[in-house]
Protein backbone atom coordinates (compact mmCIF):
# COMPACT_ATOMS: atom_id res chain seq x y z
CA UNK A 1 0.00 0.00 0.00
CA UNK A 2 1.06 3.69 -0.14
CA UNK A 3 0.03 6.35 1.91
CA UNK A 4 2.26 9.62 0.81
CA UNK A 5 2.63 12.66 1.93
CA UNK A 6 -0.16 15.13 2.27
CA UNK A 7 1.93 18.40 3.03
CA UNK A 8 3.67 17.79 -0.82
CA UNK A 9 0.67 18.53 -2.76
CA UNK A 10 0.89 22.25 -2.03
CA UNK A 11 1.33 24.08 -5.44
CA UNK A 12 -1.46 22.59 -7.76
CA UNK A 13 -1.44 25.27 -10.11
CA UNK A 14 0.44 23.84 -13.43
CA UNK A 15 3.99 23.90 -14.03
CA UNK A 16 5.13 26.70 -16.90
CA UNK A 17 5.81 25.00 -19.77
CA UNK A 18 8.07 26.81 -21.98
CA UNK A 19 10.41 30.02 -21.47
CA UNK A 20 9.11 32.60 -19.26
CA UNK A 21 8.31 36.44 -20.09
CA UNK A 22 11.60 37.89 -19.50
CA UNK A 23 13.41 35.19 -21.38
CA UNK A 24 11.17 36.70 -24.51
CA UNK A 25 10.68 40.16 -23.95
CA UNK A 26 14.77 40.72 -24.08
CA UNK A 27 15.89 44.02 -25.81
CA UNK A 28 17.92 41.99 -28.17
CA UNK A 29 14.43 40.48 -29.41
CA UNK A 30 12.50 43.41 -28.85
CA UNK A 31 14.76 46.12 -29.88
CA UNK A 32 14.13 45.88 -33.30
CA UNK A 33 10.43 45.69 -32.81
CA UNK A 34 10.73 48.99 -31.68
CA UNK A 35 12.59 50.66 -33.88
CA UNK A 36 9.74 49.45 -36.44
CA UNK A 37 7.67 52.49 -37.27
CA UNK A 38 4.68 51.18 -37.01
CA UNK A 39 4.84 49.22 -34.40
CA UNK A 40 6.29 52.00 -32.38
CA UNK A 41 3.29 54.09 -33.45
CA UNK A 42 1.25 51.97 -31.92
CA UNK A 43 2.77 51.11 -28.89
CA UNK A 44 3.08 55.00 -28.56
CA UNK A 45 -0.54 55.01 -28.33
CA UNK A 46 -0.20 53.20 -24.99
CA UNK A 47 2.72 55.32 -23.10
CA UNK A 48 2.88 57.83 -21.44
CA UNK A 49 5.34 60.79 -23.46
CA UNK A 50 7.97 60.67 -21.58
CA UNK A 51 8.12 57.33 -23.11
CA UNK A 52 8.13 58.36 -26.59
CA UNK A 53 11.97 58.15 -27.47
CA UNK A 54 13.00 54.61 -29.04
CA UNK A 55 16.21 54.94 -27.21
CA UNK A 56 14.10 55.42 -23.97
CA UNK A 57 12.07 52.17 -24.52
CA UNK A 58 15.02 50.13 -25.10
CA UNK A 59 16.56 51.54 -21.79
CA UNK A 60 13.67 51.29 -20.09
CA UNK A 61 13.60 47.35 -20.82
CA UNK A 62 17.16 47.24 -19.18
CA UNK A 63 15.38 48.64 -15.37
CA UNK A 64 14.54 45.82 -12.72
CA UNK A 65 11.27 47.57 -12.58
CA UNK A 66 10.40 46.40 -15.88
CA UNK A 67 12.15 42.74 -15.18
CA UNK A 68 10.28 42.53 -11.93
CA UNK A 69 6.75 43.62 -13.53
CA UNK A 70 7.64 40.85 -16.32
CA UNK A 71 7.93 38.22 -13.64
CA UNK A 72 4.62 39.49 -12.14
CA UNK A 73 2.73 39.08 -15.51
CA UNK A 74 4.11 35.73 -15.42
CA UNK A 75 3.41 34.63 -11.88
CA UNK A 76 0.25 36.21 -12.51
CA UNK A 77 -0.31 34.37 -15.85
CA UNK A 78 0.78 30.71 -14.58
CA UNK A 79 -1.36 30.80 -10.92
CA UNK A 80 -4.54 31.86 -12.91
CA UNK A 81 -4.86 35.10 -10.93
CA UNK A 82 -5.55 37.23 -14.26
CA UNK A 83 -8.85 36.73 -16.48
CA UNK A 84 -7.70 35.59 -19.28
CA UNK A 85 -11.87 35.80 -20.64
CA UNK A 86 -10.81 38.36 -23.56
CA UNK A 87 -8.58 36.00 -24.75
CA UNK A 88 -10.46 33.13 -25.06
CA UNK A 89 -8.69 31.27 -22.10
CA UNK A 90 -10.94 29.91 -19.51
CA UNK A 91 -10.46 31.64 -16.18
CA UNK A 92 -8.81 29.88 -12.60
CA UNK A 93 -6.76 27.75 -14.28
CA UNK A 94 -3.11 29.19 -15.11
CA UNK A 95 -1.65 29.22 -18.30
CA UNK A 96 2.09 29.11 -19.87
CA UNK A 97 3.34 32.29 -21.88
CA UNK A 98 3.38 30.18 -25.20
CA UNK A 99 -0.21 29.35 -24.71
CA UNK A 100 -1.21 33.12 -23.36
CA UNK A 101 0.71 34.32 -26.63
CA UNK A 102 -0.64 31.83 -28.90
CA UNK A 103 -4.44 33.06 -27.71
CA UNK A 104 -3.26 36.84 -28.70
CA UNK A 105 -2.39 35.54 -32.09
CA UNK A 106 -5.76 34.24 -32.18
CA UNK A 107 -7.52 37.26 -31.12
CA UNK A 108 -5.35 39.42 -33.39
CA UNK A 109 -5.79 37.39 -36.27
CA UNK A 110 -9.71 37.57 -35.94
CA UNK A 111 -9.45 41.34 -35.24
CA UNK A 112 -7.49 41.46 -38.76
CA UNK A 113 -10.23 39.03 -40.03
CA UNK A 114 -13.02 41.62 -39.20
CA UNK A 115 -11.27 44.24 -40.50
CA UNK A 116 -10.78 42.79 -43.92
CA UNK A 117 -14.30 41.95 -43.93
CA UNK A 118 -15.66 45.38 -42.75
CA UNK A 119 -13.68 47.10 -45.65
CA UNK A 120 -14.79 44.39 -48.36
CA UNK A 121 -18.09 44.85 -47.57
CA UNK A 122 -18.35 48.36 -47.48
CA UNK A 123 -16.34 48.51 -50.99
CA UNK A 124 -19.22 46.10 -51.90
CA UNK A 125 -22.01 48.16 -50.30
CA UNK A 126 -20.82 51.64 -51.99
CA UNK A 127 -21.04 49.38 -55.92
CA UNK A 128 -24.02 49.20 -56.72
CA UNK A 129 -27.15 50.87 -55.16
CA UNK A 130 -30.39 48.65 -55.98
CA UNK A 131 -32.47 51.39 -55.31
CA UNK A 132 -35.89 50.68 -56.16
CA UNK A 133 -39.01 52.13 -54.65
CA UNK A 134 -42.34 51.48 -55.79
Amino acid sequence: GGGGTAGSGRGQQRAPAGPALSDIFTPESIGPLLRNADVRQRLLEHLPPQHAATQDLEQLMHTPQFKAQLERFSHALQSGQMDLAQFGLSPGTGFSIAEFLRAIQVQAQISNDAEEEKGAKKDTESGATGDENS
